[in-house]
């Protein structure tokens, strides 16, 4: 009989970063319903129409109303769920962060925590009118780390050390916490203790999207900044929402973005597709991210509806191009240049290139009409149908640009504007990077 061979287990190999956070995040998001399975679902009131402790303030710069509202945690983190709020910014590491910790190690130990800020609004995500409404969405505007931290200190008086081997905290994280944490008791009674404090949270109701990001830059400006990319996306939702669901383009959002990834090359940033709208139908490769973040912001007649900006005949007009571009010429492009990523990807890799080709697309839109413009996509399409190894002439283009020493930004945005709009209006019978910086310069 063979003995059995003994020795010490192999040992885990240790997650990244990425992965930890990874792994704790969908923890958080499967918080409420592994709670609810585990027999706590008396610690878990469903959450009803709220109810101001207050009479209720109007804000006259968005037209609504501020309240303050009382309940029990349990309640509060299945009222505004983790999962519709990781847009805001990228979330912290928590279990590293120094004053994070302490905040989660205190707030366990019976601190109490100031008040968080949410934003109530109508089913369509529009201006609630009263809060009996069915239906209401719920939206943190400040506070999401801290509904972090509840979470997290929820888990760790439930689960302990498990989550180590559940990879979602490192071990000298629960070395920090293990103290306060013995120092609950029972883990089933911790956690129903815990449910049933009294959370205390500012609402905002009866505002729009507008209100709603006015109230996130404004109550955010102090902390980590909001991203313009998530800016953006927050306030041209409708577009990007008929970009990927009408022009099934490959939208990479940084609201879903966590921390450590990265965009995948292929798909197109939501950020750029917003500008490259803008650019297209106002003809105009110049355009930036903070510049129109901040436009949008200013601009009097709103932001979130798209048709206070554009006409419908502007918005199909930006679905067929975008689409044409993000789809049949991205593809085609790969497809050409698989072994260089540069140029592989050079139409979702860092938006100049994508903004400025459409706004020449636009340009050639205004003057002509959208049938000379598919017109010239489709001869742009025969260019990379060509069998020649660099069918866009990338390489010249690559020379082109490194030999740009000032004001490099809008020289380069020039330049592919330029030269597109010479091999659209049949200048050029290719794409003559060098002849068009000359033309330029």
């Amino acid at each position: 009989m063979e003995k059995e061979m003994r020795g010490r287990k192999p040992k885990q190999k240790a997650p990244t970063k990425v992965e930890r956070q990874d792994f704790l995040r969908l923890q958080i998001i499967e918080l409420t319903d592994e709670l609810e399975a585990a027999g706590f679902g008396n610690s878990l009131k469903v959450p009803n129409a709220v109810k101001p402790v207050a009479p209720q303030i109007p804000d006259p710069k968005t037209e609504g109303f501020i309240g303050h509202i009382e309940e029990d945690l349990g309640t509060y983190i299945q009222r505004v769920s983790i999962v519709d709020n990781f847009y805001q910014r990228q979330p912290f590491d928590h279990m590293k962060d120094k004053i994070y910790r302490r905040l989660i190690r205190d707030f366990i130990d019976g601190a109490a925590m100031p008040e968080a800020k949410v934003a109530a609004m109508d089913s369509t995500g529009g201006r609630l009118k009263f809060l009996q409404e069915p239906g209401v969405k719920y939206s943190v505007i400040d506070g999401l780390q801290r509904l972090y931290c509840y979470c997290i200190a929820i888990l760790l008086v439930w689960k302990r050390e498990k989550l180590i081997e559940d990879l979602a905290i490192p071990a000298d994280a629960w070395d920090y916490f293990k103290e306060v944490v013995e120092k609950t008791g029972d883990p089933k009674t911790a956690v129903e203790q815990i449910l049933r404090r009294t959370t205390r949270y500012e609402l905002f109701w009866n505002i729009d999207l507008e209100g709603l990001l006015h109230y996130m830059v404004t109550f955010n400006a102090g902390q980590r900044r909001m991203s313009l990319e998530v800016q953006l996306e927050i306030m041209q939702r409708p577009l990007l929402k008929a970009l990927e669901h009408d022009a099934k383009i490959p939208i990479f959002q940084d609201t879903a973005q966590t921390a450590g990834k990265q965009k995948p090359k292929q798909e197109f940033a939501a950020s750029d597709l917003v500008i490259a709208t803008r650019a297209f139908i106002e003809f105009n490769p110049q355009l930036k991210k903070l510049e129109e973040a901040e436009g949008l912001l200013e601009r009097e007649e709103g932001y979130t509806d798209i048709q206070s900006s554009f006409d419908v005949g502007d918005i199909n007009d930006v679905v067929i191009t975008l689409k044409k571009i993000a789809i049949d010429i991205h593809q085609k492009i790969m497809a050409r240049y698989p072994d260089n990523p540069t140029h592989k990807y050079i139409l979702s890799g860092g938006g100049v290139f994508l903004v400025s080709f459409a706004a020449a697309c636009g340009k050639v839109r205004n003057t002509l009409n959208m049938t000379s413009l598919d017109g010239a996509l489709q001869r742009l399409m025969k260019e990379l149908n060509k069998p020649e190894e660099d069918p866009l002439n990338l390489e010249e283009y690559q020379e082109t640009i490194n030999n740009i020493k000032t004001s490099r930004g809008k020289s380069i945005r020039r330049l592919v504007y330029d030269t597109f709009l010479r091999f659209f209006n049949g200048t050029t019978n290719m794409l003559d990077w060098a002849d068009a910086a000359r033309q330029i310069s």
